[in-house]
């Protein structure tokens, strides 16, 4: 079970979070100050750190997070008065924060992001990806808004995150906006902040994440889930207007980069009048699309070594039947799939059966599995030669295979596949 150190200093808030935490599946740790939470995490076996800022006695949040093994990922929560602390946690390594008071819902998903995210390294080499990679960092380089496309599930964020080290902004902060998640009512005083009295319950002044990143990126996810009547305000400081906090008179000015990510098509929903065209163009000075997973099939086997890294073994049949799905859900969904497989699989290799995926599988001959796999190979040597233009050279880059190995696989295909019959090299 898969393991967190809460560190809460009041005994109420503490409690409360335990029992949610442990009906989400975590195996919690509770600590009521920095040093009990140094002593436990001493102990080692953490997969995660929730830790209020403001702690009483020796020692903050900050220690804490100081203190934290390098790659386990450490949410802060924060109170009203801490934002400028937390502002130098970001900087100092914490991978996100959350602002009390908050919602559950919220906290539990934006854990369980950062514990499956499994670090930010982006696994393959899949030509397709290379070039996106390639794309991004040019990206990064520069001050441009930025808009990353793809499919749910096919790292969105992880490329986000790569963007911003990347930058002449990596110093300052990433702060993440999900705009989906986050309900609408709230979502105006989390991006932009309110003043103390603005609202029933704000016995301090709030700041918004655009005035947390400065400096640094603001990262809107889900932008497509922004309410019209936000986009328009999005819009203003996206042209450099200032803004001002909710109930507050006085002008702000953000230094943040903007990097929007969506798996919707805004300009279809530009047209359906769903999302300005304006705000489309504006977060879109470059744009970034990932592919799926389906589209790179050979970062499967890699993939898989690295989400099973520690859990679990891959057999050479379970692996061939991944390569055989289309994976709508793309690495997300393959991902939960193998560490599913590695439960049902113990001690043993994970097999076909395991991974409960409607692939064909083989019989007793295992003849129908080949055939499956031969067709989905031929098939992707197809589109490889067509996109190509019959250029087997060009053709073998794009599939990642050497020249020799696609004329073999030529050879013994129907020699009326494109590019078997005529030379174009």
């Amino acid at each position: 079970m898969r393991r967190i150190l809460l560190v809460e200093d009041k005994r109420g808030m503490r409690a409360m979070l335990t029992t949610a935490l442990e009906e989400d599946g975590w195996e919690v740790v509770g600590a009521e100050n920095a040093p009990a939470a140094l002593r436990a995490m001493s102990r080692g076996g953490f997969d995660a750190v929730l830790s209020d800022v403001c702690l009483p006695g020796e020692g903050s949040g900050l220690e804490v997070l100081a203190k934290t093994p390098p790659g386990v990922p450490v949410m802060l929560m924060t109170a009203y008065g801490t934002i400028d602390m937390a502002v130098e946690a970001m900087k100092s390594g914490a991978r996100d924060f959350i602002t009390k008071p908050f919602d559950l819902e919220e906290l539990l998903d934006r854990l369980n992001r950062l514990y499956h995210a499994g670090g930010d390294e982006i696994i393959g080499d899949d030509p397709g990806l290379a070039a996106v990679l390639r794309r991004a960092d040019a990206a990064a380089a520069s001050d441009l808004n930025i808009l990353v496309t793809g499919e749910s599930g096919t790292g969105k964020e992880l490329l986000v995150k790569r963007i911003h080290r990347m930058s002449r902004r990596s110093a300052g902060p990433l702060v993440p906006v999900n705009c989906a998640a986050i309900p609408r009512d709230l979502l105006e005083i989390e991006m932009f902040g309110a003043e103390k009295g603005a609202y029933t319950g704000a016995t301090e002044a709030r700041m918004g994440r655009f005035e947390m990143a400065s400096g640094g990126t603001v990262f809107l996810d889900e932008i497509g889930d922004l309410e019209l009547s936000l986009q328009g305000k999005l819009l203003r400081v996206l042209e450099g207007s200032p803004f001002t906090r909710v109930g507050g008179t006085v002008q702000i000015v953000s230094d943040a980069r903007v990097v929007a990510a969506s798996n919707r098509d805004l300009l279809v929903m530009a047209g359906e009048g769903r999302f300005r065209k304006d705000l489309y163009y504006r977060l879109s000075q470059f744009t970034i699309e990932i592919p799926p997973l389906r589209a790179r099939k050979g970062d499967i086997p890699a993939l898989a070594e690295h989400f099973l890294k520690g859990r679990g073994r891959l057999g050479s049949e379970a692996l061939e039947t991944l390569t055989l799905f289309d994976w709508p859900g793309n690495v997300r969904q393959l991902r939960n799939t193998l560490l599913k497989a590695a439960v049902l699989a113990g001690e043993r290799d994970i097999v076909p059966e395991m991974l409960e995926i409607p692939v064909p599988r083989a019989g007793s001959t295992g003849l129908l599995l080949e055939e499956a796999a031969r067709a989905a190979e031929m098939k992707a040597i197809s589109e490889a030669l067509e996109r190509c233009g019959g250029n087997r050279s060009k053709a073998a880059r794009l599939l990642g295979v050497s020249y020799r190995t696609l004329l073999n696989k030529l050879k013994a295909s129907d020699p009326a596949l494109p590019g078997a019959e005529r030379r174009k090299d």
